[in-house]
C-alpha cells in the first residue's frame, strides 16, 4: 500500500481512538498548546460508539463524595478531575451544556447498622469536610426526597443515606462530540479526525512511528492510545508488557419505571473495583431508571463484538504469573460473591427475580418483577488491569508512558476523569516535544492544578 501525498505529513501527535479520552486529548491539544497538527484515529463510523456512548454507562460524574468505595485521597483527585467537566460545559451556550449534563439528586444508601456505621465513618474522617454540601439524612427525609426508597419497606429496616448537593448525570458521548467540534475551531492547530479507520500497527522509525492502518499509513512525533481495552493490547505488540494483563468486566443493565427522583448508590466494599448495583434515572429517557451494572467476565475486548476474543487472548498473558494473580484475586471472598452472584443476573427466568431479591429491591422495596427487564443493549467492556506484580487488581486507571508514547487504559470511571488524564497527556506531550502548554490559560478556564504528579511535571 503507497501512502497519499496528504500521508506524507508527519503529525505532531496521533491519537488512536475516539472515545471521551482521545477527544479530551484533542481538545486540550488544541486549546492550550502551540502543536501544529494532531491526527485522531477512530475504528467505528462516529465517535464514541462504545464506551462513552450514554447506552453503555450509568451517566454518572463521578466526583467522590458518594463513591465509599474510594479513600479520602482517591476522592480529593476525583473531585479535582470532575469539576473540570462542570467548568468546560458551562463555558458552553446554554442549549448545548443541557444537551451534555444535567444537575440532579444524587445519594448514597446504607441499610441496617453495619452499612450505616460505613457512611458515619467516612463522613466523620473527612469527607464531610471535602464536600460541605454533603447531609447526613435519615428515614424521615428520604420519604420526602426519595420516597420510593422508604415506601414498603420493612419498618424494622434501618435505612440511612448521604446527600450530595451536586450531582450530575452526563452524556459522555456529546461531550465526546462537544470536545471534537470545539477542537475545530481553533485554527492554530489543525486537527483531522479519520472514522472508520482501524489501526492495525505501529513500528518505530527513526524517532518517530509509523501507524499502519485499513486505509493508509501516517506517521507521528508522538503517538497516544486512547482505547480502552485495546490500548493494553497495542502496548504489548511493541514489547511493552509491564507485568499487566486485561480482565474484561461487563456491565449490564436492567431497566424499570421512573421510580426514582435522582441517582441512590449502595454502600460499596473498599478496595473493590466493581461497582455496586445503584440506580440512574436515564438521561435520554426521563421515563425510566436503570440497576447496574450487573457484573460479567467475558473474553472479548468488546462487548457484542465476538471478533476481539483473539485479541483478548493476546492481552491476557495465560502465563504462570497471570494465573497465580487470578487465582489469588478470587480468593478475595468479596470480589468471588460479588462475581458469583452477579454470573446469575443475565440468566433467562432465575436472573430477574434473583436480581429484584438481592439488589433492585434493597433500592426501591416496592419494584415488582414485571417492573424488570434485562436490556441487553445497554452496558460495556471495562478493562480492569491484572498487575501480576503484586498479583492484585490495580485500582483506577492504568497508564503506560515510554519514550513517544502513551497508553491510557481506562477503566470506569474514567470518564469523570478525562481531562484531568488528558491533561497529564499534555503535559507529557509538550515537554517531549518542546513545545509549550499554557498553563495560566489551563487554570483560568479549567481550574487549578492541585496534582503533585502534574504539578512536579510543568
Amino acid at each position: 500500500m503507497k501512502d497519499s501525498v496528504a500521508n506524507k505529513i508527519t503529525y505532531d501527535v496521533i491519537i488512536v481512538g475516539g472515545g471521551i479520552t482521545g477527544a479530551s486529548i484533542l481538545y486540550l491539544l488544541s486549546n492550550y498548546s502551540d502543536l501544529k497538527n494532531v491526527l485522531l484515529i477512530e475504528k467505528y463510523g462516529d465517535l464514541a460508539s462504545l464506551n462513552s456512548n450514554a447506552s453503555n454507562n450509568a451517566q454518572t460524574l463521578h466526583t467522590g463524595d458518594i463513591e465509599t468505595n474510594y479513600t479520602l485521597e482517591h476522592s480529593k483527585q476525583v473531585k479535582e478531575a470532575s469539576e473540570r467537566i462542570i467548568r468546560y460545559t458551562d463555558s458552553l451556550e446554554l442549549k448545548e451544556r443541557n444537551s451534555i449534563i444535567k444537575n440532579c439528586q444524587k445519594m448514597v444508601l446504607a441499610v441496617d447498622d453495619e452499612e450505616i456505621n460505613i457512611l458515619n465513618k467516612n463522613y466523620d474522617s473527612g469527607l464531610g469536610k471535602l464536600y460541605p454540601g454533603l447531609k447526613k439524612i435519615g428515614k424521615k427525609q428520604l420519604e420526602k426526597l426519595e420516597p420510593n426508597v422508604v415506601k414498603k419497606r420493612d419498618p424494622n429496616e434501618k435505612v440511612f443515606a448521604l446527600l450530595s448537593d451536586n450531582g450530575h448525570m452526563v452524556d459522555f458521548g456529546r461531550l465526546t462530540h462537544s470536545f471534537v467540534q470545539n477542537s475545530k475551531k481553533h485554527k492554530i492547530l489543525k486537527t483531522n479526525v479519520l472514522l472508520n479507520t482501524k489501526v492495525l500497527s505501529i513500528r518505530g522509525n527513526d524517532g518517530k512511528y509509523i501507524v499502519k492502518t485499513n486505509k493508509d499509513t501516517h506517521h507521528g512525533k508522538f503517538v497516544i492510545f486512547a482505547s480502552g481495552t485495546y490500548s493494553l493490547y497495542f502496548a504489548k505488540s511493541l514489547g511493552y508488557d509491564k507485568n499487566l494483563s486485561i480482565l474484561s468486566v461487563g456491565g449490564g443493565f436492567y431497566t424499570a419505571p421512573r421510580v426514582l427522583r435522582g441517582k441512590v448508590y449502595r454502600v460499596q466494599i473498599g478496595g473493590i473495583p466493581f461497582a455496586a448495583i445503584h440506580g440512574d434515572p436515564d438521561f435520554n429517557n426521563k421515563n425510566i431508571v436503570r440497576f447496574g451494572p450487573t457484573v460479567t467476565i467475558p473474553p472479548l475486548l468488546e462487548r457484542h463484538h465476538l471478533e476481539t476474543f483473539a485479541d483478548y487472548i493476546k492481552s491476557f498473558d495465560f502465563d504462570l504469573p497471570t494465573m497465580i494473580s487470578l487465582k489469588r484475586i478470587l480468593l478475595n471472598k468479596d470480589i468471588r460473591r460479588i462475581i458469583s452472584r452477579n454470573m446469575l443476573y443475565g440468566v433467562p427466568v432465575i436472573g430477574k427475580p434473583y436480581f429484584l431479591k438481592m439488589e433492585a429491591a434493597r433500592i426501591v422495596p416496592s419494584l415488582k418483577s414485571e417492573n424488570l427487564k434485562f436490556n441487553n443493549n445497554l452496558g460495556g467492556i471495562r478493562p480492569q488491569i491484572i498487575d501480576e506484580n503484586k498479583k492484585s487488581l490495580l485500582f483506577g486507571a492504568g497508564k503506560i508512558k515510554e519514550e513517544g508514547l502513551i497508553f491510557n487504559i481506562t477503566p470506569s470511571p474514567g470518564a469523570s476523569s478525562c481531562l484531568q488524564s488528558a491533561l497529564e497527556d499534555v503535559v507529557t506531550v509538550t515537554r517531549h516535544l518542546n513545545k509549550n502548554f499554557n498553563v495560566d490559560r489551563f487554570e483560568k478556564e479549567l481550574g487549578p492544578i492541585e496534582s503533585k504528579n502534574i504539578l512536579n511535571m510543568l
